[in-house]
């Protein structure tokens, strides 16, 4: 049987208990991996179920329950991702170190780090750029259309 549904029998403070432990865990998990997780993925958590329901009287095991976190396919994948991200960050900026403006410009187009991101792109049309390159000055609108992938 889920938590969830063991909680509607419970008293308002073991609600409240299991709210502060799946925040606890969250927040405490981010800190330490920099990945958020969705609530979801913690609700299940031995350590939640534990200290809910024993009326706190067993303490929330954050290292446990990121331990068991860890486990969970879904946020290792997550875990992987951003440890690769972080990698890749590093491996950029150690290779450009030493390097002149022109070099790291030429570096950036080998490597296709010249365009935007998929996770920087704008939701906006290509009317609305228009508009806003109105109102800017020509130095403006060329590091506006770069920024926004519009050249």
């Amino acid at each position: 049987m889920a938590i969830e549904d063991i909680l509607t029998h419970l008293d308002d403070e073991d609600r409240e208990r299991f709210t502060q432990a799946v925040s606890a865990i969250g927040k405490a998990f981010e800190a330490q991996t920099s990945v958020a997780v969705q609530p979801e993925s913690i609700v299940g958590l031995n350590a939640v179920r534990d200290y809910v329901l024993t009326g706190g009287e067993i303490e929330l095991d954050l290292s446990a329950a990121i331990t068991e976190l860890q486990e969970d396919p879904k946020v290792s994948n997550a875990l992987i991702a951003a440890q690769a991200k972080v990698a890749e960050a590093n491996k950029i900026a150690s290779d450009t170190a030493n390097m002149s403006r022109t070099e790291r410009m030429n570096y950036a187009r080998a490597n296709g780090l010249d365009k935007p991101r998929p996770d920087t792109t704008s939701s906006m049309t290509r009317n609305e750029h228009d508009a806003v390159l109105a109102g800017l000055s020509p130095i403006q609108r060329m590091n506006y259309a770069r920024r926004h992938g519009l050249t």
